[in-house]
């Protein structure tokens, strides 16, 4: 047994050694004559039972006990105190600090001495034992389930402690965020058991193309992490992110099946981001974030002015699910004319929201409700309640009057949808041919197959399609032909130019041509002014919307609106006659 004596009085060192010879005990004895020497001899020498004197100059033996803890030595060595003096308070300050016996020095012989240490010994033994067990439980709490990774809980609480160990150990590191894009349509898709396993595959790829002093974890959901302190600098780290993209993003063999995988990252640096393990997670939490909004396959890595913008964007979705909640949104009604019946036949619903305390601007608040995913149940609120609202209006004329609701990308790709839609008429007992779905080009882009089974879905109710916004952006005839779609909306940008230059009219010209040889019904956009709106009518266009007519008006005026507006034109047609 190596044991270390540490104690400033040479007499009270030889009674101790020469109670350790007649004791029987087979040791190897070092002695020491301060705490500080002591320190020195634990931190170069290997100890099974330190014998330490409370009454030191300078520093006493409590002191060498809380530098032993700081220095996580503390649970290396068998203590027993050995003291001049007695009290309950050091006793029980001894004992906290983890000395497993206390003795008098005027007590100690051989035999007492003997059997302190075997009972110190054993003592220690088992709070090891209980320690070990502690530790066994603490690691499964801190692993992931599924996967067998660190989870959340570990992984903070390693960051924070190798983040107050950095300032001496790293010079740089790297907290990266994970998420794969797009996992919910691939659990719908392949199912769940499929979606777990792939997690679990892409976890042991993330596992093995990291080193051992990186620590990977799952935080949840299909969210990984991992600590990156294997690098020597912010270019490295960056380098290292890039090289993961690439080596996750990939197709994996599950179940028999091929999944394509495509992972996004955000990456905080420590310590150019924060010093802070909590900071550099929301960091890059928040980095990930903009890689979603960014649509980006590269590594997005955190910068200041990020913060802003996402406490922004939370704080949008954050009113926002509370206005979904209360029912605080309402939808406004922009009516579409035809002009060969001289009246309003169709309108659109829009969404507002009057009680937003950040922003009112439908763009950027169903941005932020797609990015959420709120667009969900703010979608499902608007086609209920537009088609109640419309039987409503369709109740106070002697013609039925057709409505437009918008639709995102989301909701296209949500197997779900049709079904409501059916659900919500059936209901409100309307028929589907009243009511026309709006999409933009920039929605058939996005898994075209599922595009597809729901767009035949919702035709098959009896609804139909309108491509919205054409003329803009990706404007592919191609989407027209391949698409089940009814009704084309002329993008205002094209009406805007009709007056412009002579080429801005030959190409609205050409444009309706070209829709109406393909059969198609038009609506043109942007309608603000009589040239614009005597420009559709000399094109043949079937109908026309826009601020010439009406700007969108509330639920409560939209009647009123379209009894005006089909008084206004019916003066036009008896004025022409």
């Amino acid at each position: 047994m190596n044991i270390l004596l540490v104690d400033d009085d040479i007499v009270d060192r030889k009674m101790i050694r020469r109670s350790l010879i007649k004791g029987g005990i087979e040791h190897q004895l070092t002695e020491v004559e301060s705490v500080e020497e002591g320190i020195i001899a634990i931190e170069q020498l290997s100890f099974d039972l330190l014998l330490l004197d409370y009454n030191m100059p300078a520093k006493n033996g409590l002191d060498l006990l809380i530098e032993l803890k700081r220095i996580n030595h503390i649970r290396d060595l068998t203590i027993v105190m050995i003291s001049n003096a007695q009290s309950d308070e050091l006793v029980l300050k001894c004992l906290d600090l983890g000395v497993q016996d206390f003795l008098l020095k005027e007590e100690v012989t051989a035999s007492i001495l003997s059997r302190s240490i075997i009972q110190a010994r054993k003592r220690f033994e088992l709070e090891s034992q209980l320690h070990n067990s502690y530790l066994q439980v603490k690691e499964m709490a801190e692993l992931d389930a599924l996967t067998g990774l660190y989870n959340r809980y570990y992984f903070e609480e390693t960051c924070q402690r190798l983040m107050q160990a950095g300032k001496s150990r790293y010079s740089c590191a790297g907290v990266l965020i994970v998420d794969i894009v797009d996992f919910k349509k691939i659990n719908d898709r392949f199912g769940h058991e499929a979606a777990d396993q792939l997690l679990v595959e892409l976890g042991a790829s993330f596992k093995r193309h990291t080193k051992p002093e990186d620590i990977v974890s799952r935080f949840g959901g299909d969210e990984f992490a991992c600590l990156l302190v294997s690098c020597d600098n912010p270019l490295q780290i960056k380098i290292e992110a890039e090289k993961l993209i690439k080596l996750l993003s990939r197709t994996y063999s599950i179940m028999s099946m091929d999944i394509r995988c495509q992972v996004r990252m955000g990456l905080a640096l420590y310590p150019l981001n924060g010093k802070r393990a909590d900071d550099l997670i929301r960091f890059a939490d928040i980095a990930l974030f903009r890689s979603k909004s960014a649509k980006s396959s590269a590594a997005c890595i955190f910068e200041d002015n990020m913060q802003t913008e996402f406490q922004m964007k939370y704080n949008v979705e954050q009113d926002l699910r509370g206005a979904i909640d209360k029912q605080e949104l309402e939808l406004a009604f922009q009516p579409i004319v035809d002009i060969r019946q001289g009246k309003v036949v169709s309108l659109e619903a829009l969404i507002r929201w009057p009680t937003a305390q950040f922003t009112s601007s439908p763009q950027e608040f169903i941005l932020v409700a797609e990015e959420s995913r709120l667009i969900e149940p703010l979608g499902k609120w608007i086609i209920e309640h537009a088609i109640y609202t419309l039987k409503q209006i369709n109740s106070k004329f002697g013609y039925p009057i057709r409505l437009a609701i918008n639709l995102s990308p989301l909701q296209l790709v949500d197997m779900s949808l049709p079904a409501f839609i059916n659900d919500c008429l059936e209901r409100a007992n309307m028929e589907g041919g009243l009511f026309t779905f709006e999409l933009t080009e920039t929605a058939l882009l996005n898994d075209s197959e599922r595009v597809m089974t729901s767009l035949n879905r919702i035709k098959d109710i009896g609804c139909k399609l309108a491509l919205d916004d054409f003329g803009t952006g990706y404007s592919s005839i191609s989407h027209l032909l391949n698409y089940p779609i009814d009704i084309v909306k002329v993008d205002k940008s094209l009406t805007d130019r009709i007056e412009a230059d002579e080429m801005g009219e030959r190409v609205f010209f050409g444009l309706i041509n070209m829709l109406k040889s393909l059969q198609l019904s038009i609506v043109v956009e942007g309608v603000e002014r009589y040239q614009q709106y005597y420009a559709c009518k000399e094109a043949n266009v079937d109908k026309v919307q826009g601020y010439y007519f009406s700007s969108p008006v509330s639920e409560s005026s939209v009647i009123n609106t379209i009894r005006a507006i089909n008084k206004d034109l019916a003066r036009e047609v008896d004025a022409r006659r």
